[in-house]
């Protein structure tokens, strides 16, 4: 499929998505959302990939929401004139819950390759994926408070999980920015490194992922989050059947065998 706001490139059982829009700084209108929505399935229902990279091209990671679906802003008469429970159940809504939950959810690792500023909505988008990587002059902004706004991209429920409850309270209370640096502190960000060398510091880490076992990652993924909201003793349950699935898999033979023959395995997902 061809697209208009986005680029999505496959190779070597990687998938790279870049956010296309540089002249906006990569701010979601209504059409990249809509793009975005149909690659990100499309790659989830992509055997043969065993990680995104979500990126953006330009100077700019993403800008967040372009201010043309925004009521208050731009031609807003659709999305302006709706009330609460329209609005709600309006576009705009309905297609970040699938952007959103798509990334998050995607049964494969997803990384956040931020090039650049990293502002509201853009910033959600960078921490539904499970790792982040940032060029040293990254910026980080929710800013849906100076304009008056919830932020209905996750913020709430992504934000104190991926950097612990005190620092998510204080960017949603005062809209302030977080540089690099800190984010990188604070345990947000995974791998920082200078623009030039940010590509390959990615890579570095994202081709460990690809060429590991796929059936044993994506189980860890599923069961990582699904951790986060049981007890110890459900977990334990749940890490035997695991377990039991990757011990009866074509891939741990392989790893085994490439362990004693001390040599690199080459795992087939199976």
């Amino acid at each position: 499929m061809e697209f208009e706001t986005i680029k999505l490139d496959k190779e070597n059982h990687l998938a790279r998505l870049t956010l296309n829009r540089p002249e906006r700084r990569n701010a979601l209108n209504r059409k990249m959302m809509e793009e975005l929505t149909v690659a990100i399935e499309d790659v989830a229902a992509d055997d043969d990939m065993r990680a995104l990279i979500l990126t953006g091209s330009g100077k700019a990671f993403c800008a967040g929401a372009d201010i043309d679906i925004m009521p208050g802003g731009g031609d807003t008469k659709e999305l302006g004139e709706l009330g609460v429970e329209k609005l709600r159940r309006s576009f705009l809504f309905v297609t970040v819950k699938k952007i959103i939950l798509g990334l998050q959810q995607m049964d494969k690792p997803t990384i956040a390759m931020l090039n650049g500023a990293c502002v509201g909505a853009g910033f959600d988008l960078a921490l539904a994926c499970d790792l982040r990587t940032a060029s040293e002059g990254a910026k980080f902004m929710c800013g849906f408070v100076k304009l008056g706004l919830f932020p209905g991209f996750g913020a709430a429920w992504l934000y104190p999980r991926t950097m612990g409850l005190g620092k998510a309270f204080e960017l949603l209370f005062t809209g302030d920015m977080l540089s690099a640096k800190e984010a990188k502190e604070i345990g947000m960000v995974n791998k920082l490194a200078p623009p030039e060398e940010l590509e390959a510091t990615t890579l570095e880490m994202v081709k460990k992922i690809v060429n590991g076992p796929p059936v044993a990652i994506r189980l860890m993924k599923a069961q990582v989050y699904k951790g986060m909201g049981m007890d110890l003793s459900t977990a334990l349950d749940e890490a035997s059947v695991c377990e039991s699935i990757t011990l009866a898999s074509k891939d741990h033979i392989i790893g085994v065998t490439a362990l004693r023959e001390k040599k690199a395995p080459s795992f087939i997902g199976d």
